[in-house]
């Protein structure tokens, strides 16, 4: 017997260090391919992140770096645009993905420099520069004890480019970002600068411009609704795609959550079938600094993820470490949103990284996630799929064009390819069985990034598109302002 029992032993020991020796093998691996850094930013007017477009601007013009020069500026060039029949596309971080910052033979206009940031406690308001990113309005908060009331899940979007695509984040139980904007300042097709609020005169390009992809007008400054910073601890509890709305609702149903998401199983085992709700509590933060994670552990999560990148044993590696683990422990929320997206990604230049987001109606949930595991699973349009994250978006009632017409669930997919045309036409194919997917259950899809939804698609997806372009025409009759977006679903 005990001969037995220490023969066990070692059999268990022994697979305990052969799982480790195989564990550790192929994140070695992942770290000597992993490249030295990421690939240059790509430059304003010809490029942005996804790397798939390339655009060939008249010429790019970097915007002044303070707020009455540079509106000066803009009107200038919009007045010049309007009397030689000249186009302007604008250009924040570049994260969208469809050529929504750039057009062919157009002015592109960086914003970047214009990112001055001022914090009124008192009101509980930010106003802040176009160009500004979150990180530098998050760390003007934390002096103030604030933090962001809606933005992405990373902190490296720009201001305007985040109001222009209507975007939306962690946060629980609130519309996108445009329900927080108090108001911004517009250079117009005529060259004018004007305030917008939703209950001034100009209510109706407020709505407009928040989620109108650059087609109204330039946003310079935006005051913005912001909260208390918090400090979170987080309960994840498994669920599957039938059981996820129902124990979301639930783990929600009290006041003291400040963030929540979802996240959906891609590994092998279990793809599609079981996920996590993740859930940020607010508890006391007394004498707990506000650190941003540095260190060896954060080297780990990126290789983890790396490291599931075309591979199914890593994607697995990825889903038992989150599974022990966990994604996140918590912090301070003004922390939590200060990841960057680039901590994560892709080193490869000759590959890319494609977001998708569908947005469904809460009880459609497993309907949706049903519809799509045999498109996921189809060899005839292969993709590697890294993740899938569910977000929490109630109904958005301030912009023309919205994704969130009612209570959804919104499904952030991260996709891995290579660069190229092949890729591309595959990808496009995909995405069009995606959409329809989700058109079935009552859902749409999210606009900032690859244009592979045909018009009839897009028309379905969003109804109010006809009477959106309408008022395109009719605040910049001569078509000033564009990009390829525009230029692809505008029948105009």
């Amino acid at each position: 017997m005990i001969r037995l029992l220490r023969r066990l032993l070692w059999l268990v020991f022994s697979l305990v260090v052969l799982s480790v020796l195989i564990v550790g093998g192929h994140l070695l691996l992942v770290w000597w391919k992993d490249g030295a850094g990421p690939p240059p930013w790509p430059e304003a007017g010809r490029g942005d992140i996804g790397r798939f477009v390339v655009g060939n601007p008249a010429e790019v013009i970097q915007v002044a770096g303070d707020l009455a020069e540079a509106e000066a500026q803009l009107s200038v060039l919009v007045l010049k645009a309007g009397s030689t029949g000249g186009h302007i596309a604008i250009a924040g971080r570049r994260h969208c993905m469809g050529g929504h910052t750039m057009a062919d033979g157009a002015t592109v206009l960086d914003m970047t420099p214009l990112k001055h940031v001022q914090v009124d406690a008192a009101n509980k308001t930010i106003t802040v520069g176009a160009g500004a990113v979150w990180e530098n309005i998050l760390l003007e908060l934390q002096k103030h004890q604030l933090a962001v009331k809606v933005m992405q899940s990373n902190n490296d979007f720009s201001i305007g480019g985040s109001l222009s695509v209507n975007c939306h984040g962690w946060q629980q139980g609130l519309p996108p970002v445009s329900s927080t904007v108090r108001s911004f300042r517009l250079v117009m097709a005529d060259g004018k600068v004007v305030e917008c609020r939703r209950d001034n005169e100009n209510a109706v390009l407020f709505r407009h411009v928040l989620g109108g992809y650059g087609l109204f007008g330039i946003i310079t400054e935006a005051t913005l609704d912001v909260v208390d910073d918090a400090y979170y601890t987080i309960k994840s509890v498994p669920v599957t795609p039938a059981t996820y709305h129902q124990e979301f609702m639930r783990m929600t149903a009290d006041g003291e959550v400040g963030m929540a998401y979802g996240r959906i199983n891609i590994a092998p085992f279990g793809f599609l079938e079981s996920g996590t709700v993740n859930v940020l509590r607010k508890t006391s933060g007394s004498g707990i600094p506000k650190l941003t994670p540095t260190g060896p552990v954060e080297s780990l999560k990126r290789l983890v993820f790396r490291g599931s990148v075309g591979s199914a044993f890593g994607k697995q590696i990825r889903e038992w470490g989150e599974g022990i683990g966990g994604e996140t422990t918590g912090g301070w929320r003004s922390i939590i949103q200060s990841e960057p997206a680039a901590k994560f990604g892709s080193y490869d230049t000759g590959s890319s990284e494609i977001l998708h987001e569908y947005f469904v109606p809460v009880a459609q949930l497993d309907a949706f996630v049903k519809a799509i595991r045999p498109i996921l699973k189809d060899k005839k349009h292969p993709v590697d799929l890294l993740n899938i994250t569910v977000r929490d978006v109630k109904p958005d009632t301030d912009t023309a064009l919205p994704y969130a017409r009612e209570h959804v669930f919104g499904l952030v997919m991260l996709f891995h390819l290579e660069l190229g045309q092949e890729s591309d036409l595959n990808m496009q194919a995909f995405t069009q069985k995606m959409i329809d997917a989700a058109l079935k259950v009552g859902g749409t899809y999210y606009l900032p990034y690859r244009l592979h939804a045909t018009p009839e698609q897009f028309k379905a997806a969003y109804p109010q598109a006809e009477a959106f372009f309408t008022e395109k025409h009719r605040f910049d009759p001569k078509g000033i302002f564009t990009n390829t977006f525009h230029q692809t679903y505008d029948p105009k």
